[in-house]
């Protein structure tokens, strides 16, 4: 009995290949996605001649700009509940975290776990409600990473600018 180790070979590979497509596949439309979203962030901004100073995206589905010189928030989520938006921060007199924390039973014992986290920004005119801005969302995305340093850092930022620019100072970002 002789032994086909070619016939083997081919057989092998195009197995690989077949249990591979679906991770290539995954892999190419990330990246697709990826280069889209930075894209259409950018065309946002320059669509509305902004000149973004400060940028920081995080999880692939969130964007934040800062025009200092305009003095405009940029904000765009991406994924299932898209959202693009700029805010004037000369109506806006300061920022804050609002965290929503659920408490969950783990066997004997009761854990916080963080459900969503925004950004208020609270206008100078009491009226208008406070606008928010999403940083984290549990119900899109299952794990917790820095998303609490990124928004902490946003509103010290945010809040130091509009101090700043109350005072007619320059800024010095915190992040």
């Amino acid at each position: 009995m002789e032994m086909n180790f070619s016939g083997i070979l081919w057989v092998s590979l195009i197995g690989m290949l077949l249990i591979s497509l679906p991770y290539i596949y995954h892999l190419l439309s990330y990246r697709k996605g990826q280069k889209v979203n930075k894209e259409s962030f950018q065309e946002f901004a320059l669509s509305r001649e902004l000149v973004l100073d400060k940028v920081q995206k995080w999880r692939n589905h969130y964007m934040l700009g800062l025009d200092l010189k305009q003095n405009v928030l940029v904000y765009c989520r991406f994924g299932h509940y898209p959202v693009q938006m700029t805010i004037n921060l000369n109506q806006v007199d300061h920022a804050s975290v609002d965290a929503h924390y659920e408490e969950v039973s783990v066997g004997k014992s009761r854990l916080k776990k963080l459900g969503y986290l925004d950004i208020l920004l609270h206008f100078k005119d009491h009226s208008k409600p406070a606008k928010s801005i999403t940083i984290f969302d549990e119900r899109q995305i299952r794990r917790l990473s820095d998303e609490p340093f990124i928004a902490e850092k946003w509103v010290g930022t945010l809040n130091q600018h509009l101090n700043a620019s109350g005072d007619k100072a320059t800024l010095r970002l915190a992040m």
